[in-house]
């Protein structure tokens, strides 16, 4: 997925010049959960992630798949990895999606479905930033400001816990794993190569009730005034 960013007043390309637009899509609400939610299948999403990176022989990120787990092949996008994924570790939340071949804006409206007090259908809806495992799923729909672009969003999966980010409050950094062109923080990636699939750093900016608003593509370095607003949650997976 190819995005520029934009979360205060100045809007910042893929090549870094400035422009006036601005975003305009609301941050997604949630109520806090109140008592620490069950591991679901977040260890066996995350050992499957790491098997990818362990046999990576060779990946490309384009929207017909090719993928063979033996070879360490895996030709796709976000959307095709999570759902793939998705169906070997926890196929009822596959199921739950309800589409044979979906995409970044089903995984976020499976999540938007789920209860945040216990899993349903396989999902359960994150609201704490602090308490994501690896192997949690976080999905957001397109920007306004990217409205006129195919896709219809993005999808991944954390690959660690959370954590503060050192110098600007109310953001949190985590490394996840996706399947993109352009790369994000810190990321595993080759700079000139195919995309594909990877580990890499981004950051979200989360309002008081800490819900995330907004999107830091590139990670720690990032101004959070150039970060894009739009709906994004966090979901954790269960049989």
């Amino acid at each position: 997925m190819r995005t520029a960013l934009a979360f205060g007043l100045l809007v910042f390309s893929t090549s870094g010049r400035p422009s006036s637009a601005t975003a305009t899509a609301a941050g997604a609400r949630a109520v806090p959960a109140t008592s620490a939610p069950a591991r679901g299948r977040s260890a066996a999403v995350a050992s499957a992630l790491a098997a990818i990176e362990r046999g990576l022989s060779s990946t490309r990120y384009q929207h017909q798949p090719k993928i063979d787990a033996r070879r360490g092949i895996y030709l796709w996008d976000c959307s095709i990895m999570a759902g793939w994924i998705l169906s070997r570790t926890a196929p009822d939340a596959r199921r739950a999606l309800a589409v044979d071949k979906p995409l970044a804006r089903d995984f976020y409206r499976a999540i938007e479905r789920a209860p945040t007090a216990r899993p349903s259908h396989g999902w359960q809806r994150m609201t704490d930033p602090g308490a994501l495992l690896a192997g949690d799923v976080f999905a957001w729909l397109k920007p306004a400001l990217f409205k006129d672009r195919p896709n219809t969003g993005h999808v991944g999966f954390l690959v660690g816990t959370p954590w503060r980010h050192p110098k600007h409050e109310g953001v949190w950094l985590m490394r996840i794993a996706d399947a993109t062109t352009e790369l994000h923080g810190a990321d595993s990636r080759p700079v000139g190569g195919e995309g594909g699939f990877g580990t890499a750093t981004i950051a979200f900016a989360v309002d008081g009730s800490g819900a995330a608003v907004a999107y830091g593509w590139y990670g720690e370095a990032q101004d959070p005034q150039t970060f894009v607003r739009t709906r994004i949650l966090f979901g954790r997976v269960f049989r």
